[in-house]
This record gives structure tokens, C-alpha cells and sequence, in this order.
């Protein structure tokens, strides 16, 4: 595998607080990785890094070759780097199906060459809300909205998609469905996925690899099994045993 994602000494500070403080890390194409950290650890900071929602103070991103300098974001959107939020931001007064074809119009969305009426009746099919396209997007549930978000980011055929806590505000009978929906996407679609999540049972057996990070800095890397024995990962977030998270 060749790396997708390369993130070198990345550094956002906000007044004398660093958010993000020299953030290093790789991810490879095909994976699924998780980035893990307590509240304020920097986590979306991060993400929006990333994703050009903010501009970092130092460091440098490459995304797929090509690096990320004062990239805004649609720049990032349209050379495959897609997100969703931590809370749901449907395009409200439209449909489901509207939302989503909003993102295939998109350069990318249109370069696949399917109408993007069909493209998008599929996508919603896809994450299971394609009996829903004609509802407003307002009056889906939020797990259902949820799924949208995710279908309206796989209409820009992103080449690695950003899941910012997908599980949140979620029952637990609605996390189960939508974590074996990510592994089926991830497999379908030929995504690499990053994904922050505070649900910790799910979110350690849907990952690959871990990145930990506390007071904006990365503590720990490796894999889910390795990072829940870690020291500084146990002191900074997770204060429990490998057992009680089902990891072991």
C-alpha cells in the first residue's frame, strides 16, 4: 500500500493555546483509521485542518501526490478528499434526494457520467434511505440523517472520506447498523477512511489503526490492541481495560 494521506509537523494555534501541536501521521489507501483523544484534544480541529475550513500555522499536508497549501474547501472536495460533520447539516428545505444531488454536481460527482438524478437515487439506496428520497431532509431522524451526510460526501467520489463521529447522538441499536454500513461502503466503494468516534467499543472494532492524540499532540499509533494497552493512551482517555472495551 502507498500512502493516501502524509501529514508532517501540522501545528494550529488559537491565541497561546496549540490546538494542534506538530501532528505527524500517514494514512495508507484502503484503510480504515481512527483518530482517538479526549474532549479539546483536537480532534476536529484537525479534521478541518484538513479539510481547509481553517489554515494551519505550520506543517504541511499531502493528499493523493499533491500537497494541501491554503486549499479551500471545495479545492479539497474536488481532488477527492470528502467529510462529514460532527453535527448533521442537511441542506434543510430540500429533499434527500435534492441534498444529494447537490454533491453530484460537483466536478468529481460529474465525471463519473451518470445522470445525477440515477447517481443519486443510488446513493441513497445505498446507506438504506432510498424509500426516503422524497421526504424532506429535515423531517429524517437524525440516525437517518446521519446516513445522509454520508451519502451526500460518496457523491463527490471521494478517494478518502472523513467520518467526524458518525455514532454521535445515536441509540444503540441504531450504531450497530451504521458501523456494518461503513465496513460496506469501505468495501464497495474502495474508500479510505478516517474516522474520529467517542464510541469506543464500536469505533475499536470498526478500525484498522489508531492515532491518539491529547492536548493536541500525537501520543500514541498502532492498533486498536496496541493503543488500549498504551500507558499515555489509558492516563490521557480510555481508564479502562482492554476487556471492558471487548478488545481483548
Amino acid at each position: 500500500m502507498s500512502a493516501i494521506l502524509e501529514v508532517t509537523n501540522l501545528t494550529k494555534s488559537f491565541g497561546g493555546l496549540a490546538a494542534v501541536k506538530n501532528v505527524s501521521f500517514s494514512v495508507q489507501r484502503g484503510e480504515i483509521v481512527g483518530i482517538l483523544g479526549p474532549n479539546g484534544a483536537g480532534k476536529t480541529t484537525l479534521f478541518n485542518l484538513l479539510t481547509g475550513f481553517m489554515m494551519a500555522d505550520q506543517g504541511r499536508v499531502v493528499f493523493d501526490g499533491r500537497p494541501l497549501v491554503k486549499a479551500a474547501p471545495y479545492r479539497v472536495v474536488n481532488l477527492g478528499l470528502a467529510r462529514t460533520f460532527q453535527l448533521c447539516r442537511p441542506f434543510v428545505g430540500m429533499t434527500a434526494l435534492e441534498n444529494v444531488m447537490v454533491a453530484c454536481f460537483s466536478p468529481r460527482g460529474m465525471a463519473s457520467g451518470q445522470p445525477p438524478e440515477a447517481r443519486s437515487r443510488k446513493l441513497l439506496d445505498d446507506v438504506g434511505l432510498g424509500h426516503k428520497a422524497d421526504m424532506p431532509s429535515e423531517l429524517l431522524s437524525y440516525g437517518d440523517q446521519r446516513r445522509l451526510e454520508i451519502a451526500r460526501a460518496l457523491a463527490t467520489d471521494p478517494k478518502l472520506l472523513l467520518l467526524d463521529e458518525p455514532f454521535a447522538g445515536l441509540g444503540s441499536s441504531e450504531i450497530e447498523p451504521l458501523s456494518a454500513l461503513i465496513r460496506k461502503l469501505h468495501r464497495e466503494h474502495g474508500l479510505t477512511l478516517l474516522i474520529i468516534e467517542h464510541k469506543l467499543r464500536e469505533f475499536m472494532q470498526l478500525v484498522q489503526s489508531v492515532i491518539a492524540i491529547d492536548f493536541g499532540e500525537v501520543i500514541a499509533s498502532g492498533t486498536p490492541e496496541e493503543i488500549v494497552r498504551h500507558p499515555k493512551v489509558i492516563d490521557a482517555y480510555i481508564g479502562k481495560t482492554e476487556v471492558e472495551l471487548g478488545i481483548a
